[in-house]
């Protein structure tokens, strides 16, 4: 695994982002990054609960974005 990605899934840990990891098998696991005390794993809380994950099976990962539109638009 690259050390971007790992420094990147760190972080979003610190934040408490969602994000989206892309393993290496095709699967895609959607959750809020944890702060992990495993050196080799990543902890994602899912809806079905949490989610150890293996840096070395991590391919790509994507933080997802919220936006809250406030008020009415008119065209």
């Amino acid at each position: 695994m690259d050390k971007k990605l790992k420094q990147s899934l760190k972080v979003a840990a610190i934040r408490r982002e969602m994000i989206v990891v892309w393993l290496l098998n095709g699967d895609k696991i959607k959750g809020i990054a944890d702060v992990s005390t495993d050196p080799k794993r990543v902890k994602i809380n899912t809806i079905e609960g949490p989610v150890w994950v293996p840096y070395m099976d991590v391919k790509d990962i994507s933080q997802v974005i919220r936006f809250r539109v406030e008020g009415e638009t008119r065209e």
